[in-house]
């Protein structure tokens, strides 16, 4: 007769099987991976491009020259946001989405707090600047397997 009290570790999963990852995973998740992708509509299509990102609080941040993401934060359009990590060899991975809606960071102190606590861009910097986009954040889901 076995004596182990201890109860298992059941970690909850969606309908296909997946891990169902808590907000504090997908959060570290986040903090973990320098480059995710924005989702967003431009001229009718769906566009998607890499950036890296910053966490402020749940919500995600991140700079761009680029007018597209300007004009979907400026028309406070819904986007996602995605970061995913994988291993081919052991056939497991993670994916976190973030969900919201696109504004413009222009609070002089928000920009301040976000380019200190930023990592530096990868990209050069523009003769006009750049400009922080921050996905106010709706809902943030994450799966894993393995």
């Amino acid at each position: 007769m076995s004596t182990d009290t201890s109860t298992p570790d059941v970690r909850p999963t969606d309908h296909t099987g997946l891990r169902v990852l808590s907000i504090d995973e997908c959060l570290e998740r986040l903090d973990r991976t320098a480059v995710g992708r924005i989702a967003f509509v431009l001229d009718g299509e769906v566009t998607v491009l890499p950036v890296v990102h910053t966490r402020d609080g749940v919500d995600v941040c991140f700079r761009t020259t680029g007018s597209s993401k300007v004009g979907a934060a400026v028309d406070h359009d819904r986007v996602a946001y995605q970061v995913d990590g994988f291993d081919a060899r052991t056939r497991t991975g993670w994916s976190v989405l973030v969900q919201g809606t696109a504004v413009l960071v222009t609070q002089e102190a928000d920009v301040r707090r976000l380019d200190l606590g930023s990592a530096r861009s990868w990209v050069p910097q523009h003769e006009h600047g750049y400009q922080w986009i921050r996905v106010r954040t709706a809902s943030i889901t994450g799966r894993a397997l393995g």
